[in-house]
Parts: C-alpha cells; structure tokens; sequence
C-alpha cells in the first residue's frame, strides 16, 4: 500500500541534511522524529532506532517512498544524502575509496563524520522570515566533512561541541537521531543526555539551544591567520560546490576534484607523522603553533601504541583529520600549497623532503601505508611510489547495506 503523505511539508533548505529535514518536519507537525522517519520508511516501528546508513544513501525503493510521504522529488531527496557529496570529495567515493556500509565510514581514518556534526551558531539561527525564526536553520550536509570547518558567510569557525553540556553535536552510539521518540524539542537544541541526569528513567537530555545570531567564535585574533584559513576554506568550498570545476591541480597535473582530496588526505598524514619538517611552510606562527601541539600529541601516542603492543597500528593517529578548526586551517594550507607547488619550485622539494624524513626516521607510515590512502598518479610519481590498483566497488553497494546498517 502507497503511505500518504505528510499533512505539513517542508522544502529542504540549502545543503540541508536527512537529518535536519526530520528535526524540522518533526517540530513542523507536532510529531517526533522517531514517527517522521517511520513515515518515511526509514524505519519499520516506531520506537526502533533509525539506522545510521540512512544518512549516507537510500535504496531505490525506499528512496521514492521517503520523498513521497515528505513531498519531494526524487532529486531533492537524495540530496538530503550524504553518499552525493563522494562525486566531488574523494573520501566518499566509491571509485576512489569503496565503503559499504556505515561501519567503515566511522574509522577516522576515513575523513567523514558520520555520527557526529558541525555547526555554526549563527547559522543555525535561520533566516529573517517566520519560517526560520520558528524552526531555525539547515543542519548542513558538508559540516560532516572535516575539511569543512569555518563558515565564510559568518568568518566563525564551526563548533563541534553543545556549549552546555560539551557533547558532540548529534552524537548517538546507535542510530541517527538521539533521543528520536522525543516530542517538542526545536531542530536546534540538543538531544545528548543531560549532565545533571540522575534517574536513568527520566531519560532527561541537554536541550541547550546550539544557535545564536550574536555570538560564535571568531577565526583568529590576528588578521594574517584569521585571513589564511578563511582563504583555505574558501578554495575547499569552491571545489566542494556543485558547480565547481570538474578537475584542479595535484603536483602540477590536472586531477579530478576527488581525487585531489585523496592526495590532501596523504599530504596532511605525511605532514603530521614528519612534523617538524614543514613547520617552516606554516603561513603564521600562530598556525604553526597549532599544528605543532596537536602533532606532538600525535607522536606521543603513536610512540606509546608501538611501545606497549609491538606491531600495533600506530600510523591511525596520523590519518586521523585534525581536532580543531584552527588546525584544520593550517594542515590543509600547508598541504594545499604542496600540492598547487609547480615543478622545481621550493614546495615541490619540501613535499619530497617530508616523505623520506618520514620514511627514513619516522617509520610512522611506510610506502604501502601512503599508497593505501590511494594517491594520484602524479603524487605517486613525486614521491617514488608505484601507482595502487583501485578496487571497483560492486555494483549496489553504496545503497542497500548502507541504509539497512546501524
């Protein structure tokens, strides 16, 4: 039997995500989102969890039935999908980096977060309209890259954290939505557990409002960083966009936009596991400073794995992306810089530098670990590396498993 529609709808906002639309149409119809997504055909019973997967892509079927019961065309709803964003950021792709389901996007090797978010504050406020001022703004799809990490219209930085209680936005061990059969509470307040919680029966949460048109935190204190990262954003979110261009530069030849991402991936990891190698390419000692803290303890944590459990994994604390948005910046100039650096140029030589310090001392991430993160052929070529045979993803595999998974 066809489900019927919603009695209220909602046109998703700009880069809105699954995720905000259920929040939104839930406070929109005086529902829970537990029983907007049942609506949806994302999950079977009320009261279920809603399986985390449904963020990254749909089946066919449930695809139509989903934008139906929501009003939506099939393109709009599977732009509300976080699996579209893989035809421009490489760590998403299913021809650059196959996943198959939600459990491997979780590593943080994988540069996604999937069950957590970003935001910005003023953002989320919403527009100047009854709309907005009653339901707020769109929880974005690109804040759960990590490359994403300052908002330009706004120059703040995104916050990960519930300035209440210091949760991580949207945070939830299983499922989507925490807290989901949960009635009345606004599209920006937050779900997590209250820290004063003290019978397990109330099931209480923070319920803090995460947005504020006056506030949020502003990039930098000095000029010259605060227009550094907001400059590296801004070349990201131009790749990012829809609209931007099909190809960029990655050591002087052109590569596809996702691609270039994969090889900002390796760079930042090469970057971290040599550090203080290219401490000297930092655009201010302020982001100098910012890497250099998070690299040592990096380092200690690596050395500490190695020394406790021989043959441990220790390069994961170098693949992981960056903690804070400040870092961010500066890893990705950095790396951004090395991979525009033309022939012959002094950042050229660094890149090549930073690797056989990393091979020769370092011993953190080893020629088969950086062809792993499936590099371009011309990064492959500037750091002596044999080119890595990609594996097709098999057909069907970023929509069944990965919306059924939890």
């Amino acid at each position: 039997m066809t489900p019927r529609p919603l009695p209220r709808t909602l046109a998703p906002l700009e880069d809105e995500s699954l995720v905000g639309l259920i929040l939104r149409l839930a406070q929109h119809t005086g529902s829970s989102p537990a029983v907007i997504a049942t609506r949806m055909g994302l999950t079977d019973r009320v009261g279920i969890h809603v399986p985390a997967g449904s963020l990254l892509a749909l089946p066919p079927q449930r695809l139509a039935e989903a934008a139906h019961v929501a009003g939506l065309s099939l393109s709009e709803m599977e732009n509300l999908l976080l699996a579209p964003l893989g035809e421009r950021y490489g760590p998403l792709s299913q021809a650059h980096a196959p996943w198959y389901g939600p459990q491997l996007l979780t590593n943080p090797r994988r540069w996604v977060n999937l069950r957590s978010t970003q935001f910005c504050e003023r953002c989320l406020a919403g527009r100047d309209n009854p709309l907005g001022a009653e339901l707020g703004g769109s929880w974005k799809r690109h804040w759960h890259l990590p490359v994403v990490f300052v908002c330009v219209e706004h120059r703040r930085t995104l916050r990960r954290c519930c300035t209440s209680c210091g949760r991580p936005a949207h945070a939830t061990r299983q499922g989507l939505i925490a807290h989901a059969t949960y009635e009345g509470l606004h599209p920006i307040q937050c779900r997590a557990p209250s820290i004063f919680q003290t019978d397990f029966r109330e099931r209480a949460v923070c319920g803090a409002y995460m947005s504020d048109r006056s506030r949020g935190r502003i990039v930098a204190k000095d000029r010259a960083t605060r227009e550094e990262i907001i400059d590296v954003q801004r070349r990201i979110d131009a790749l990012l966009s829809p609209d931007g261009p099909a190809e960029t530069q990655s050591c002087g030849e052109p590569v596809s936009v996702a691609q270039y991402f994969m090889d900002l991936r390796a760079v930042t990891a090469l970057i971290y596991a040599s550090w203080p190698q290219a401490r000297p390419l930092a655009a201010t000692e302020v982001l100098a400073r910012a890497i250099e803290c998070e690299a040592a303890g990096r380092h200690r944590s690596s050395r500490g794995l190695r020394s406790r459990v021989m043959g441990a994994p220790s390069r994961d604390y170098f693949l992981a992306p960056p903690a804070t948005a400040l870092t961010t910046g500066a890893i990705l100039g950095i790396a951004d810089r090395l991979l525009r650096a033309t022939d012959r140029s002094e950042e050229r030589t660094e890149l090549v530098a930073l690797y056989r310090r990393e091979v020769e001392e370092c011993h953190a991430l080893g020629s088969r670990h950086v062809k792993d993160l499936v590099v371009s052929p011309p990064l492959s070529c500037i750091l002596g590396l044999a080119p890595r045979p990609r594996r097709a993803a098999t057909r069907g595999a970023s929509q069944t498993p990965a919306a059924e998974a939890g």
